[in-house]
């Protein structure tokens, strides 16, 4: 049997964070970054909105929309299966 590691880690990879962040103590860095970070932002953290103190973020907009395309392709699945049902039904009832 061929272990399957890329599915091990999906699997058991959250809990082992999880486990282990809660057993380490959190540390200052010891090295410094190079070059030193810029103003530059990147495009999926632009604000584009803001409605009190809540930005809505391009980032936002990304994943609702994702969400939007699966929960559609979703619909459009489910609706293909009960037409194709309904269509071998109308084949097979009697005339």
């Amino acid at each position: 049997m061929k272990l399957d590691t890329g599915r091990l880690i999906a699997y058991g990879g959250g809990s082992g964070v999880s486990a282990t962040s809660l057993a380490a103590k959190a540390q200052t860095a010891s090295f410094a970054i190079t070059p030193e970070p810029s103003g530059l932002v990147s495009l999926l953290n632009v604000p584009l909105v803001t409605f009190g103190g809540v930005q809505v973020l391009m980032a936002d907009l990304v994943s609702v929309g994702g969400l939007a395309a699966v929960f559609l392709r979703l619909s459009f699945d489910v609706w293909r299966h009960f037409d194709q049902r309904r269509r071998q039904g109308d084949k097979d009832a009697p005339e």
